[in-house]
């Protein structure tokens, strides 16, 4: 019997893929030391059938496509605020629930856990709409979705693109139009556990429980989001991209999944999904005429499915072809190329494994190093004997 699915840990997305497939259900996702969700093999369970394994996706390069690109801008402003870029999923989702169809996305519970849900109507779309920067818990959720499919009920299928691999991994390709698959462009994961750290520390230092939190609020603009966290009495703690912790935290690459770092095989024009949304950065420069600061949508279309879903999207959306795809890769490389972990990743969990999250290490973590600790620095790379007599003059003077 195996103890895990695959040999080496760190190449694990935490999809969740092997827990739907595993017939015998002997397989359930539990948190390591950093709080990330790994796939745990109950032996007295496991037949040795190796299903897991063999449909596992990790480290397989999805397909090559030939994407059609486009810039997209849902019409309706409300839409667009609550919205983290230009509400493209919004119009995806609503043509899904009109053909009578399901929608499953990650959304936070009332814990602020972050798990794939399904959505059969408009009310239940909304806890899906915004990014969220902490790994889901998608397990459940392709379980159900492959049994409505097989029941001939229409299903959008909305994740990380290791998620979307994951559940094509379980379900195949054989849903036709039944089935429609919605990734992004992803910067990478933190753990659950970090999430629930922070939002516990929060709670401490304000005495108040913590119902809502937005990773992109648009308040000071799509540009300059911020972070905002709602209390039980409707006070508010907020911050921005460089001076709040977890979000900073997070677009520094501090506390990101093993596997993120080493995510080659879903970048660029390799995607499992139909449609490959994201944020349509550098907005300002590629098409100033389209960029009000409220948000704008990067689509790529990876499939004839995916083009006639982003068409039926019709009177929705405002939508229009991208040129410029030197000036999308500069202004948003993670759609080409991998996330690198910050270089003091392990000191950040060698605290938190003791301490849990930390604000103030946190900043210190990725405070910029002053004059000495950048010569240090400059002066490690450096041959030994430039090093030495660099040292020794450094102590004269």
């Amino acid at each position: 019997m195996r103890e895990t699915v695959r040999a080496k840990r760190e190449e694990c997305t935490g999809c969740g893929a092997c827990v739907s497939i595993c017939p015998k259900q002997a397989i359930t996702m539990k948190p390591d030391a950093e709080g990330f969700l790994y796939p745990a093999v109950d032996g007295a369970l496991c037949v040795g059938c190796d299903l897991c394994e063999k449909r596992c996706p990790a480290g397989r390069a999805a397909r090559e496509n030939k994407p059609r690109i486009f810039g997209a801008q849902h019409r309706d402003e409300r839409v667009r605020r609550d919205s983290s870029s230009g509400g493209v999923f919004t119009a995806l989702a609503r043509g899904m629930l009109a053909r009578g169809g399901v929608v499953f996305g990650a959304a936070f519970d009332e814990a602020l856990h972050l798990e794939h849900i399904g959505a059969f109507d408009e009310t239940e779309l909304s806890g899906m709409r915004g990014s969220k920067y902490v790994q889901s818990d998608a397990a459940e959720a392709m379980k159900n979705a492959a049994l409505l499919l097989e029941r001939g009920i229409p299903v959008l299928f909305s994740g990380t693109p290791c998620q979307i691999s994951g559940f094509l991994a379980k379900v195949g390709d054989k849903y036709g139009d039944k089935l429609l698959t919605v990734d992004f462009v992803c910067h990478g994961v933190p753990s659950p556990g970090i999430f629930a750290s922070y939002i516990a520390e929060l709670e401490k230092k304000h005495g108040r429980r913590v119902t809502a939190y937005t990773f992109r609020d648009k308040r000071l603009g799509w540009k300059n989001f911020s972070a905002v966290a709602t209390f039980e009495d409707g006070s508010e703690h907020t911050g921005t991209q460089i001076d709040e912790p977890y979000l900073y935290g997070f677009l520094q690459n501090l506390y990101l999944r093993p596997s993120c770092t080493r995510c080659t095989e879903l970048r660029g024009s390799h995607h499992a999904s139909d449609i490959t949304i994201a944020d349509l950065w550098g907005a300002q420069d590629i098409c100033p005429q389209r960029d009000d600061d409220t948000g704008l949508s990067l689509v790529m279309a990876n499939t004839q499915r995916g083009r006639r879903a982003l068409e039926a999207c019709g009177v929705q959306l405002t939508v229009f072809p991208m040129r410029d795809v030197q000036g999308l890769l500069r202004a948003n490389p993670s759609i080409e190329y991998t996330a690198q972990a910050h270089e003091n990743r392990e000191a950040f969990f060698k605290f938190y494994r003791k301490h849990g999250f930390d604000s103030a290490k946190v900043m210190k973590l990725l405070a910029e190093p002053g004059p000495a600790l950048r010569a240090a620095k400059r002066i490690a790379h450096l041959p030994a004997g430039a090093a030495r007599r660099i040292k020794a003059l450094l102590k004269k003077t």
